[in-house]
Parts: C-alpha cells; sequence; structure tokens
C-alpha cells in the first residue's frame, strides 16, 4: 500500500509551494507562482492529449519544451529565485504565444487566448506596469507576423483548430483565463483584508498610544503633585525645631498631602532599643500616643525597618506572614516601614498605610524616603537646638545665682541666696545647707 502512495506523495510534495522563514512577502509570491504553475501544467498535458488523438506530431515538441521550462521554473522558486522564475513565466508564455501565431500566420486561433493569460500573468508576477508592456510587445509581435505572412514570407504551419479539437483548446483557455482572474481576485482581495487588518491594528495601536499617553499624563501630574507635595513637607518641617511638634507637623504632612490611609512616627529609645509612637494622624493616632504605644526592636514591619536600617514594603499585607495587624486601623491593606536614619544611626521609623492592595509603590518610598532623610536631619537639628538651648539656660541661671551671692555681703546672706535660689530651680520642695564644724572645735 505504501508503494502504491510514493507517487502520490511525491507529486503532492512537488507540488507544494516552499516556505521562506523570515520573508513572508517572498513565500507569498512563491505560493502564487506555483498555483500558476499548476494551471499552466494542462498545456503540455493538454498539447500531448491533441497530438495524440489528432495524430499532429507538431505539438508534442512544444508540450515538451513547456514541461521543461516549468520543472526549471519549479526548480528555481526552490531555491529562492522566485522573482528570477516570475520574468522567466512571462518570458516563456510570450514565446509560446509567438510560436503558436507564428503557425497559425497570424490568423485568430482559439490558442491565441494565451494573450490574456500572459496580460494577467504578467500584472500578478511582474506588477502593475506589466500588463500594458506585454500587451504592446504581443500587439507588435502578431503585427509583425501578420505583416510577413501578407507579404508570403511565412505560411500556414498547421491546421486551424476546428470541431472538438476548437472546442477543447477554447474550454481549457477560458478556464485557465477563468482560474488565473480567480487569482487576481483572491490577490485583491488579500491585499483588502490585510490593509482593513493593519486598518484595524492601526487603530489599536493608535487607541493604546492615547491611552498611554492619557496615562502618561496623569502619571506626570500625579509626580509632580507628589514632587510639590514633598518639597511642601520639606519646607515645613526645616523650620520646626521642637521634636514633638516636628513629628505632628510631619505625620499631618504627609497624609494629607499624598491623601494615605494613616500616618505615624516612632522614635527609638536609645536605652532600651524599643520603638516608642511619637506621632499619628486622626483620633487613631491620638488612641495609640495615650495608650504609651511601641515596638520591639525586630518586630513587625516597623521593628524590622529599625534593625535592618532599610526600606520595607509590603504592597499586600495579606500575603506577608511577618505583617502585624492593628485593630484600630482594620483597612490597611499595604504598608510602608522607612528607618528615619542619619548613615547607620536609626533615629525612629515613619510607618505609612494605605487601604488599597499595591496603593503604595515604589514610587512612594522614594518620596518617603526622601522626606524621611528630611526628618532626620530636622530630627538632629531639633535635639541639638534643645540640648543647647537647656545648656544655655543652665549657664545663664548658674551666673544668676553667681551674681547674686556676690551681692550678698556676709556668709550667711551668701547661704540664704543660694539654698533659695537652687530649691526655686530644681523645683524642690525642701532645701537646706548643712555645715559641719571640725571636732577639736
Amino acid at each position: 500500500m505504501k508503494n502504491l502512495l510514493l507517487p502520490f506523495n511525491f507529486l503532492k510534495n512537488a507540488f507544494t509551494p516552499p516556505i521562506f522563514e523570515g520573508n513572508k512577502e517572498k513565500t507569498q509570491s512563491a505560493k502564487l507562482l506555483y498555483q500558476i504553475i499548476t494551471v499552466i501544467w494542462i498545456l503540455p498535458i493538454l498539447l500531448i492529449t491533441i497530438g495524440t488523438l489528432s495524430r499532429r506530431s507538431e505539438v508534442i515538441p512544444p508540450a515538451i519544451v513547456i514541461s521543461l521550462c516549468l520543472l526549471i521554473l519549479m526548480t528555481l522558486t526552490r531555491v529562492g529565485l522566485v522573482k528570477l522564475a516570475n520574468f522567466f513565466i512571462t518570458a516563456m508564455i510570450i514565446l509560446v504565444f509567438g510560436y503558436a501565431d507564428f503557425q497559425n500566420a497570424g490568423n485568430i486561433q482559439p490558442s491565441t487566448l494565451i494573450t490574456a493569460i500572459v496580460i494577467i500573468l504578467s500584472g500578478l508576477l511582474l506588477g502593475k506596469r506589466a500588463p500594458i508592456l506585454i500587451s504592446v510587445l504581443i500587439a507588435i509581435t502578431h503585427s509583425t507576423i501578420v505583416y510577413f505572412q501578407m507579404q508570403g514570407v511565412i505560411k500556414l504551419q498547421s491546421a486551424p483548430a476546428v470541431g472538438f479539437e476548437n472546442i477543447v483548446i477554447t474550454s481549457i483557455m477560458v478556464l485557465i483565463i477563468g482560474m488565473l482572474f480567480q487569482f487576481v481576485i483572491s490577490r485583491l482581495q488579500l491585499a483588502i483584508d490585510e490593509s482593513r487588518k493593519n486598518e484595524k491594528e492601526l487603530q489599536i495601536a493608535n487607541r493604546e498610544l492615547e491611552e498611554n499617553k492619557a496615562s502618561l499624563e496623569h502619571r506626570v501630574q500625579e509626580r509632580t503633585k507628589a514632587l510639590n507635595a514633598s518639597a511642601e513637607v520639606s519646607r515645613r518641617i526645616s523650620t520646626i525645631l521642637e521634636p514633638n511638634r516636628l513629628v505632628f507637623e510631619v505625620v499631618e504632612q504627609i497624609k494629607t498631602a499624598f491623601n494615605y490611609y494613616h500616618a505615624h512616627i516612632y522614635l527609638k529609645n536609645e536605652s532600651t532599643g524599643e520603638l516608642i509612637m511619637a506621632g499619628g494622624t486622626g483620633d487613631v493616632g491620638k488612641t495609640l500616643l495615650a495608650r504609651g504605644h511601641k515596638i520591639s526592636k525586630g518586630k513587625g514591619l516597623v521593628g524590622r525597618a529599625a534593625e535592618t536600617n532599610s526600606l520595607i514594603l509590603v504592597s499586600d499585607t495579606t500575603q506577608d506572614p511577618n505583617w502585624l495587624p492593628n485593630e484600630l486601623l482594620p483597612d490597611t491593606k499595604s504598608e510602608i516601614a522607612i528607618p528615619i536614619s542619619l548613615g547607620s544611626e536609626v533615629l525612629g521609623v515613619l510607618d505609612v498605610q494605605q487601604n488599597t492592595v499595591n496603593g503604595l509603590t515604589e514610587e512612594d518610598a522614594e518620596l518617603l524616603q526622601a522626606i524621611s532623610y528630611q526628618v532626620a536631619v530636622a530630627l538632629r537639628n531639633a535635639q541639638t537646638y534643645s540640648q543647647t538651648q537647656q545648656i544655655a539656660e543652665r549657664e545663664s541661671l548658674i551666673n544668676e545665682i553667681s551674681r547674686k551671692i556676690q551681692n550678698t555681703a556676709t556668709i550667711e546672706q551668701a547661704l540664704q541666696v543660694t539654698v533659695k535660689e537652687l530649691g526655686t530651680a530644681l523645683s524642690a520642695k525642701d532645701s537646706r545647707v548643712v555645715l559641719s564644724l571640725p571636732e577639736n572645735q
């Protein structure tokens, strides 16, 4: 059974057009050429059939020549010389027409319908200008043959096709023309479909471009707004020198500027390492402050941020097993903890929460990290200012007490002034000076 199918498989593979990977246009051109070659194979088969039935030996050589030319065409196409094959097949059909016209001494016969075939083929294979050029070439060729026939130079070489032969030749030629027109229509339809597809893809691309443009403009606006808000927060906190007021102002400004669900700041207790809440937004912040809310080092997002001195972002709190929920903030869906640090020294942690999954992004992290650094600088400035102010007040108090002591006239007055001023400065309920006399007196 397999041996019987071998010829069929061979013919099937032989008439299957080649595929050129990465070159769609060349593949389509080869496919069209193979379709035309398949149709043209009817010609040698027809000639051999007519020659055999009517015993006209003169048609056998053209049939053999056409068959050889078609095999050459198929070979050229398979090796990738598609353009050369296109020119070759057009020239071959023109020669076939010239031979048939010469055999008939310029008299119109059914075989001359091949002119329509070659004109259509030239348009399909060689482009839009080819049909008119081929038409002129055929007209010149035919006119030359007729002229020489009129001058008696050439004479009719074959008998005109009549009767059944005329019917067969004419039918085959008309069928070939019809099939070629079908190729033309199919190619036009393919071009139209491709154009519509490209137009649709272009519309989709334009729509996506408009959406991307709108999204980009929105992101630019949001980014600009965020940067302006960040600059405003930095400007405000740079003028505050009192730590508690500074923390309160920061969390309020951050929540308002960026429309976050909640924000609070923890400051690190240097002796215990605990993170004690120093400021939070809204009623929740007041409640937590009243409770003295604090977090142990390394515990939760805030503790981990302080321990590692690195930003921790959780886009979806339900997916983080180490996330610590707060019953006062039930709607928290994403959270970010940013250490407030100067180099390796951690002063505290800025904690921001949002009520939507993925509500906090890397862009938020960048902005908040910049603000946390500003807060660290402001806190250090405030602490330095507070310490300086305390030192200045203490030195001023010491100077004032020294001045009053110097204005006394006796030791008893000096001691009385000392006891009184120190008691007032230290807010002591009872202050006294105890003198001890030597034992030998």
